[in-house]
């Protein structure tokens, strides 16, 4: 195939991400598509308006825009710094971070998550694969009228937001994030994703790297910087110590020095305490995490990001259908439920 055909096939190709759960993303003063019941069940429902662009933004340090779609689909080119697929997995856990933080809650992706597709036309990506997740096939599956009545059914009653707060909820987890310039935002965004489906071995594995970024910028920022803190004399080679020696200047130790130096309080450090424990637990000696230690976790992190920036995130409902009272985890039932179990002879 000569480079003419190979373009006229594959023009345009872009990285995929959906917004979840389900949203459609609509044009100002537009009402959202209404999908009736009868088509539903008849799989005659307008699919063609799910693919279509309807807005678009800036990508910093990058010439072309990032394209969002009517049905909540994402897409910036396989070109320069995102020809990688890992590159476009950061960018798009950065822009589901910003708009989390914003006020709109969305979820965080890995690779199994993001589908190749096509800029049609300058009027819609299609087409696109169906990738490896649920989340992207359902999304794939409805945009190409490809999915049965339990996936259909979605269209019934999705999340939608308009391209204006689209752009505002993104601004604000921007001027956010953009405060805190160590910050890794996929970890941040995934913790949080994790509540919502209880894993909380996951939520603190993420989450604990939050905090040792945040903790890290309190020290550089809030301590090392505060000349009140440290000796009218200047002694050589103090400051850089503090900085650059990790191993003696541990996130424990650092979090002790902030506390003594009123920086961080009692509340921040009494929930930090045991989930490091929790945490070294988990890493040395495969120790399941506890709810309790993981939500502390989350609140801490919350604080903190208060601490740096001023902006309270628990007047944000970053986890709306989290179960909190864990109905159902737990099963109650005694030996005599599981007779014929007993008799099994394979």
């Amino acid at each position: 195939m000569d480079h003419e055909e190979h373009k006229k096939h594959f023009n345009n190709p872009a990285w995929v991400a959906y917004l979840h759960p389900y949203t459609f993303v609509i044009p100002d003063g537009e009402q959202p598509l209404k999908v009736e019941l009868s088509e539903i069940n008849s799989n005659t429902y307008n699919y063609g308006k799910l693919c279509r662009l309807t807005g678009s933004a800036d990508i910093p340090n990058f010439p072309f825009k990032l394209l969002i779609c009517y049905d909540g689909a994402l897409a910036i080119p396989k070109a320069g710094i995102y020809a990688e697929k890992e590159k476009a997995v950061d960018f798009f856990n950065t822009t589901f971070c910003e708009l989390m933080l914003g006020g709109f809650y969305c979820e965080g992706i890995d690779r199994k998550d993001i589908v190749n597709g096509q800029l049609y036309q300058q009027f819609a990506i299609w087409p696109v694969d169906l990738g490896n997740s649920a989340t992207s096939n359902l999304n794939s599956k409805l945009r190409m009228r490809l999915g049965g009545t339990m996936d259909t059914i979605t269209l019934s009653n999705p999340n939608s937001i308009t391209i204006s707060q689209f752009h505002n909820y993104r601004q604000k987890g921007h001027e956010i994030l953009s405060q805190i310039t160590n910050l890794t935002p996929k970890f941040l965004v995934k913790g949080i994703t994790e509540i919502r489906y209880k894993n909380w071995d996951l939520v603190l594995s993420n989450l604990w790297i939050t905090v040792e970024q945040l903790v890290d910028f309190i020290w550089h920022h809030q301590f090392l910087k505060n000349e009140v803190l440290h000796p009218a004399i200047k002694i050589d080679g103090r400051i850089d110590s503090l900085k650059d020696d990790n191993r003696t200047w541990s996130t424990s130790v650092k979090q002790e020095i902030l506390f003594q130096a009123k920086i961080i309080d009692e509340d921040i450090i009494g929930k930090l305490h045991p989930a490091r424990k929790a945490r070294n637990k988990l890493v040395h000696e495969g120790r399941n995490v506890s709810k309790n230690i993981a939500i502390d976790l989350f609140e801490t992190v919350q604080l903190l990001i208060n601490k740096i920036t001023g902006y309270d995130l628990r007047q944000l409902k970053l986890n709306p259908s989290v179960d909190w009272d864990s109905r159902g985890d737990t099963a109650n039932f005694s030996d005599d439920y599981f007779d014929k179990w007993k008799n099994i002879e394979l």
